[in-house]
Order: structure tokens, then sequence, then C-alpha cells
């Protein structure tokens, strides 16, 4: 009896170890994004708001596990928070990871400047507050 007890659970243990093989299939998670009714609430929202005179396209980087375009940009007024070093700055645009395209409505980041970007720091780097609300035009 202890016998079959015993191949019992190993056959059980081999099955779960199976079972842990990578499959083909992978999964997508979406994010949810809130949406801020005013400036005053993304300004409330962001840890950093700057004004920028210039950008320009510094590749990728991964913001939320997916690729978005990242920018340098310079020429900075600081409305909220603190930059040791103003002069220039390395922002990636949210994009939307489940939109098709992720820029659907073209990369907020592309507008004509001067721009008001209402940021967050997120792993090591800045980045807009969505997809929808972390660029605007400056006042």
């Amino acid at each position: 009896m202890k016998r079959s007890v015993g191949i019992v659970g190993l056959v059980a243990l081999a099955a779960g170890v199976v079972g842990c093989a990578p499959s083909a299939e992978q999964s997508v998670t979406c994010v949810s994004w809130g949406t801020y009714a005013s400036d005053e609430d993304r300004l409330e929202a962001a840890d950093l708001v700057v004004e920028v005179e210039s950008i320009r396209p510094d590749g990728t980087s991964a913001v939320y596990g997916y690729p978005a375009n990242a920018y340098l940009v310079s020429g900075l007024t600081v409305i909220k928070g603190d930059l040791t070093d103003a002069s220039e700055l390395r922002v990636a645009s949210t994009a939307d990871n489940c939109a098709s395209p992720v820029y659907a409505e073209g990369d907020p980041m592309l507008q004509d400047a001067p721009l008001r970007l209402y940021l967050s720091f997120d792993h090591g780097q800045w980045i807009t507050l969505s997809p929808f609300d972390g660029v605007r035009p400056a006042s």
C-alpha cells in the first residue's frame, strides 16, 4: 500500500511539472487609464510638470512592459516638482498598449512645441501621466 501511494505521488508531481511548461500562448494585460477633468487635476496627479521648448526623438523605452516612444526635451520651465539638472530631460510618451496602433490618435509628444508635460516617475524614468492626459499645449 505504501508503494502505490509513493507512485501516485510521483505521478502527481510529474503532472504538476508538465503543467508548468511554457506554452505558445501569451496573455496581454491592458492598463486601465484614469482620466483627469482639468489641468488642475493633472497638475495635482503629476510628480513633475514642465513646459518645454524643444522635443527630439530618442528611441524607445519600456513603459508598463511595452515599448513607448522616448524623447529628449529641453528649454524647460518647471511648473511643479524639483529637477537638479533642468537643461534636458528624457521622457517616455506612455502608449495605449491595447490600442492598434498604440498611438491611435498620434503620439501626443509630436505636437508643435512649446508643450506642457504632466509626468510621473516610474521605474527610474519620467513618463507622461497617460496616453491621453500627459501632454498639453503650453499656456
